[in-house]
């Protein structure tokens, strides 16, 4: 087990490690869990909303259909438990395409280092849910468009990647820009190249309309992006502020990107190519964008900075002594070998991280609750969401918490609920009487008659005027279930208090 060897592992280890260490949040998750059984029950994909009773029946665009089946099915194979494992292994493809592409310029240390800091950077998006999808098509278009002069037949796998990305994630028009970034870089490349690039780029964009709705998933991840409601009401769709921990890193790494192109145009006496540069350009602005877009930077950029960390290395940047080119990504290491004590504490290191990440799998836990195996999920309420369950009907209009929506759709399916992750899909009106309720103060009581709500789950921790609004004894509504979680109410006579859901 040399050095480099162990780099190689150490770059997918770990970012397995944390993504299995990591707790998985159900906004987002959950709902897409149960529109996914909805569809395979079906046999049809979801085009009106079925969740809430605010655009109920109402056209949906369901862009991330196939993230739903997905995750349906990885539910049905292996609970919340299998599923954490998927998310463990789609961010080590992740990382470890990050890297293959990275180490088609540089050794493999610099490159795990790459790999290693996009890892860090864009780690705030890789919770499980459609995204993550998206993420894994990203950096397998990069990889393939990189080696589309050396493989050009495997880069007409690309097509194939974007259909499938179309009906996972609103991100998929990355995909297609790349491809004619690729094709602009090759407009002076010898007229098979460039004609083969050209033929990519149609089918590229042709494969980003089949879909179920044609192509009007364009308009709508292009709409999310530039939704005022959407940014209003979600964090990481706002500007990203340099002073969050992810925007920090977000804007230092930005600054390092331009510091390294700086030096290296400093011995080369050129900038990157023009469809590099817009490359790093339009990344940037996605990033700068929304905070949920910094992963598209963090895992884009290594295409464009490995080759420029490879030229300064080929100048000799770090000693200051020029040579005559960069040492190839596949040299061998030193002449000497590594001493056999070095290579056993590497071969230790490798298997010790590896059976860590077996061991620390959440399939070993208990798993008594709907929650599944204990620490895995956060914004779980099993108490409150059981008794609403239990206590619930298809008639019921339920003002649920908006961060636990999703988890009540999935825990509680069939009472419709008033707002839940997909912003877009529930009226500006709604989401207006929601936000009044949420605060309960003034106008709380009036707005719950008014959209006739029958049940409200309060969030203890959150929302402590509108519980103490709901308690008062002339509120008209009482509690039928709590626990440390929070309270379900609904409008007196009350059958009374069950403790603990």
């Amino acid at each position: 087990m040399t050095r480099d060897r162990l780099w190689t592992l150490l770059v997918i280890l770990l970012p397995v490690l944390g993504a299995t260490i990591a707790p998985m949040s159900t906004v987002d998750l959950a709902y897409q869990v149960r529109v996914g059984d909805l569809m395979r029950a079906s046999g049809a994909v979801l085009r009106a909303d079925p969740l809430t009773f605010t655009a109920a029946g109402q056209a949906w665009l369901n862009q991330q259909w196939g993230a739903g089946v997905l995750l349906s099915l990885g539910y049905e194979l292996g609970g919340w438990a299998g599923l954490a494992l998927l998310r463990a292994l789609l961010v080590g493809l992740a990382i470890g395409l990050v890297f293959w592409t990275a180490r088609r310029w540089l050794p493999v240390r610099p490159a795990a280092g790459v790999a290693l800091v996009a890892f860090v950077v864009g780690i705030g998006a890789l919770a499980l849910r459609a995204q993550l999808f998206g993420i894994v098509c990203f950096v397998l278009v990069i990889a393939l468009l990189v080696d589309r002069r050396e493989r050009p037949r495997l880069a007409f796998v690309v097509p194939l990647v974007v259909l499938a990305w179309a009906n996972l994630h609103g991100s998929f028009f990355l995909g297609v820009g790349a491809a004619a970034l690729a094709f602009l870089a090759d407009l002076r490349a010898p007229t098979p190249v460039m004609r083969r690039s050209l033929v990519l780029l149609v089918l590229t964009a042709a494969a980003s309309v089949v879909t179920p709705f044609g192509p009007a998933p364009w308009s709508y991840a292009l709409g999310l992006s530039t939704n005022a409601e959407v940014a209003r009401l979600v964090s990481e769709w706002q500007r990203t502020s340099p002073l969050s921990l992810a925007g920090g890193l977000f804007y230092l790494t930005v600054l390092v990107a331009a510091l390294v192109l700086a030096a290296a145009r400093r011995y080369e006496g050129r900038w990157p190519s023009v469809p590099g540069l817009l490359w790093l350009g339009g990344l940037i602005v996605v990033g700068a964008w929304a905070e949920r877009g910094i992963v598209w930077w963090a895992f884009g950029a290594p295409v464009v900075l490995a080759p420029a960390l490879a030229r300064l290395a080929a100048h000799g940047f770090r000693t200051g002594v020029s040579t005559a080119a960069a040492p190839a990504p596949d040299a061998p290491g030193p002449p000497w070998p590594e001493p056999a004590g070095l290579r056993r504490l590497n071969l230790g290191i490798g298997v010790a991280l590896g059976l860590l990440g077996v061991l620390l799998q959440p399939i070993w836990r208990p798993s008594a609750t709907l929650a599944g195996p204990d620490g895995l999920l956060l914004d779980a309420p099993v108490g409150l969401a059981t008794a609403m369950r239990n206590a619930g009907s298809p008639s019921d209009r339920a003002v649920v918490p908006q961060r636990w929506a999703s988890w009540f759709e999935w825990a509680a399916p069939g009472v419709p609920v008033m707002v839940d992750s997909r912003i877009e899909v529930v009226p500006p009106s709604a989401w207006a009487d929601y936000l009044v309720i949420a605060a309960g103060g003034p106008g709380t009581l009036q707005t719950l008659a008014r959209i006739r709500a029958s049940l409200v789950v309060v969030d203890r921790r959150e929302e402590g005027v509108l519980l103490r609004t709901l308690e008062a004894p002339d509120s008209g509504w009482r509690a039928v279930a709590e626990d440390d979680d929070g309270a379900v109410f609904r409008p007196a006579p009350s059958a009374g208090v069950r403790k603990g859901g």
